[in-house]
């Protein structure tokens, strides 16, 4: 294996293992009563913190052009906060391995918008993807023993859309990457773009986390949230833009597995036949959408 393909494929890996962590802290901050809001803007804040203090030591600042705000606005709000919100809200009711199952289907979204906006070739093998991916996604909802009680489907949903946001910010990156930016900067606009957005509900509705002493699972929880969150960004931005939209977002079914396995591990989760079964529809569709190359995105 060349150093070429090494390293995106290390970079899938540590996204996969750090965000499928992260996941495994949402539910213990979320069950210790954090709310969505103050965690989801805690971890966007923390992690713009920490990569504003690298842009200052390396001269790697933001731009505040107006080609540069809009991009920190639109991928903020799409992959920061909409999804993010959504995903820590039914964290209280879901599962960790049932969480990282969802995001199973960023990938296949992608592929879905990129095919739309002709970023990505027509590949029947994508489409067989597509299909199995969605027969993983029935598996879950449609099967009365799938989940573990009653009355989860709705959720399951809503959590399906923070997935769509996810792949429309992977899309969006591939098409509006600023010419010449830097990976580390676009991550610290995005991330600080994702947090003013969610200022005002923490304003107006409460949730914030305060970090006096003595801290608590949940204060502990969202530091090391903002850390991993924000070294996983840099590398997402960066696979996005070397790699393209479609590579970059398998590292969703390798959250999946780390998700699943960190639950199993730190939260003693059990899953039932049909959720295992999804699971591996859902990664065998990812990869089959994965297999071809792809157009070149406009940058």
């Amino acid at each position: 294996m060349t150093m070429r393909l090494a390293l995106p494929i290390a970079g899938l890996l540590i996204m996969g293992a750090g965000w499928g962590g992260n996941l495994t802290l949402a539910k213990l901050a979320i069950g210790a009563g954090a709310s969505p809001f103050g965690l989801a803007f805690f971890e966007a804040a923390g992690s713009a913190l920490l990569l504003l203090l690298v842009g200052l030591a390396q001269g790697r600042l933001p731009s505040v052009d107006r080609r540069q705000l809009l991009f920190y606005l639109l991928s903020g709000a799409s992959g920061i906060t909409i999804p993010n919100v959504v995903i820590f809200h039914v964290a209280h009711f879901l599962s960790v391995g049932l969480l990282s199952l969802l995001l199973t289907l960023v990938p296949l979204v992608t592929y879905a918008i990129s095919l739309l906006l002709r970023i990505e070739r027509f590949a029947w093998i994508r489409v067989v993807g597509l299909l199995i991916g969605m027969a993983g996604v029935a598996l879950i909802i449609a099967p009365p023993g799938s989940l573990p009680r009653p009355g989860l489907v709705g959720w399951v949903l809503l959590g399906f859309s923070a997935t769509a946001m996810f792949a429309v910010q992977n899309v969006y990156i591939a098409r509006a990457w600023p010419d010449g930016s830097d990976a580390v900067a676009l991550s610290c606009g995005t991330l600080i773009f994702g947090a003013l957005l969610l200022l005002p509900f923490i304003l107006g509705i409460g949730g914030n986390i305060g970090f006096a002493p003595p801290w608590r699972i949940v204060h502990w929880a969202a530091a090391i949230m903002a850390l991993v969150n924000a070294l996983m960004t840099v590398i997402f931005i960066e696979l996005v833009r070397r790699r393209g939209p479609v590579f970059t977002s398998q590292t969703a079914y390798l959250i999946t597995i780390a998700g699943v396995l960190w639950g199993i591990v730190l939260l003693h989760e059990r899953h039932s036949l049909w959720i295992w079964t999804a699971m591996l529809l859902m990664c065998l569709g990812v990869a089959l959408v994965s297999r071809q190359p792809r157009l070149a995105a406009a940058r």
